[in-house]
């Protein structure tokens, strides 16, 4: 049996996963139903436009409050005055962005000839001071290990943006809509977490304090600048290349893929990044290697089997008309399988102190992207998902090929912790893809209804046959309580 010194970090951990999760699987819910909505009242068109905006005002957020979350979470000594020297940076630089997005916004109108931008950049603009907020206090809620909080901040938030929002649609502003459930939910989340937290966080500016957290500060800001500039190239590229019509292709099949993936990412790595930081060589090395090996047999059947799945879950949650998105989907969710899982090598990574390594991945990534995404033009709206397939594919083989000293953990034994986990999901989402394929006769919910449960079926048969130690260890999580000592 477990001793009771084992038990209690145990259920700890259970409980954060288990509102980790719920918050995942009820975001991912509430987004595709309020798509689900949407598209039957929007065209691809008009999708594409507010793809534009959104992605603007998320590599302008980038600048806001998201150089201090890791940066925050990670300082030894951290004291209020941390928080408070960040949260006037943030907005200071907020304030600054503001007034740029009212040309930048009359620029995009005028360069898409879509007048309607002019006004829907500034406005969704608005959405960086609560995201901001948002970052720094869920810093805050990482030091007190505080999990359960962000979660439900998120989720509730979630929730009361996309119904304000399906409200404005129904009103009669539906393109409107698409803009406020990125400013609701941020309105709404940055409140419900300074409340559930108790403190509150206000604005002071300190030069020595922002010194001291400068440089993992501009690490982190660097890393995810170089993420969201991976989606502002994609979506202007296709838009000058391909028109504002094939975007919206583009951005429902990354509003089918991406908060899945937004939501995964968020829970590995912060529930990772607390066992890491602190950690000695030899310990941040045990961990990395069990906890990526483990989270990799999780993860990566996830993304597979939506991968599996596109071609009839897209037309169930979007409708008609929007056939062209499928592929992109489907390499958008392969790149996810291959990429989130090795990604916490650079989480382990940063929780030593050494942020440097993701950001030179994301950068190589980047480029790699935009390489691909010109390259492959002659084959049309495909050629998005392929080049984000090929990003996600170099940041995953830096992670595996970094060298053996930075962890004490080598390349084989890194490829090791993934290989078996891709082959054994490979090999499920293949035998989904075939059986979807000959199930479509009957209709795309009827081919969902029945190739998910079958798929997850296969993937536990699969791990008892040749992960049997995985799937005992995995089983054990679930059930604590009869783990061994």
């Amino acid at each position: 049996m477990t001793s009771s010194h084992d038990a209690g970090p145990a259920k700890r951990v259970l409980g954060w996963v288990g509102w980790a999760g719920a918050d995942a699987v009820g975001r991912i819910l509430l987004l595709t139903g309020s798509t689900a909505v949407l598209s039957r009242m929007l065209s691809p068109r008009d999708f594409g436009i507010t793809a534009l905006v959104l992605t603007v005002v998320a590599v302008m957020s980038v600048f806001v409050g998201t150089p201090f979350e890791e940066a925050l979470a990670q300082k030894r000594g951290l004291r209020r005055s941390h928080l408070e020297a960040a949260l006037a940076a943030s907005w200071a630089v907020g304030l600054a962005l503001l007034a740029l997005s009212v040309p930048a916004g009359m620029a995009l109108g005028a360069a898409y000839d879509e007048p309607q931008m002019a006004l829907l950049l500034p406005v969704a603009s608005l959405s960086m001071f609560f995201s901001g907020h948002t970052d720094i206090a869920t810093a805050l809620a990482r030091r007190r290990r505080r999990f359960n909080d962000v979660a439900f901040a998120n989720l509730a938030g979630h929730a009361i943006g996309v119904t304000l929002a399906l409200a404005l649609a129904f009103a009669g502003a539906a393109v409107w809509a698409l803009i406020a459930v990125r400013l609701f939910v941020m309105i709404a989340r940055a409140v419900l977490l300074q409340m559930r937290l108790g403190a509150v966080i206000r604005p002071r500016w300190s030069t020595p304090r922002l010194k001291e957290i400068g440089r993992f500060a501009g690490f982190s800001f660097l890393d995810r600048l170089a993420d969201n500039l991976t989606y502002l190239a994609f979506n202007n590229i296709v838009g000058v290349f391909y028109g504002v019509t094939t975007l919206g292709y583009v951005n429902m099949a990354m509003r089918l893929i991406e908060p899945i993936r937004g939501a995964i990412v968020a829970i590995a790595h912060n529930l990772a990044f607390s066992f890491f930081a602190g950690a000695d060589a030899a310990r941040l090395r045990d961990s990395a290697s069990t906890i990526a090996s483990r989270t990799a047999f999780v993860i990566t059947p996830i993304f597979v089997g939506l991968a599996a799945v596109a071609p009839a879950l897209l037309p169930v949650v979007a409708g008609p008309g929007w056939e062209q998105a499928t592929k992109i989907a489907t390499c958008l969710a392969l790149g996810g399988a291959i990429a989130v899982p090795a990604r916490l090598i650079f989480t382990a990574l940063s929780a030593s102190g050494r942020p440097e390594f993701g950001l030179m991945s994301s950068i190589v990534g980047f480029a790699a992207t935009v390489v691909a995404l010109v390259a492959a033009i002659a084959l049309g709206p495909i050629a998005v998902g392929l080049a984000r397939l090929v990003g996600d594919g170099v940041q995953a083989a830096i992670a595996i090929g970094l060298p053996n000293r930075l962890l004490s953990w080598s390349r084989t034994a890194r490829l090791g912790a993934f290989l078996p986990a891709w082959i054994l999901a490979g090999g499920m989402g293949v035998a989904v893809a075939v059986l979807g394929a000959a199930l479509r006769s009957s209709g795309d919910l009827t081919s969902l209804l029945i190739s998910v449960p079958l798929g997850a079926v296969l993937y536990v048969a699969l791990l008892a046959l040749f992960a049997r130690d995985t799937l005992t260890t995995l089983a054990a999580a679930v059930r604590p309580h009869r783990a061994e000592a």
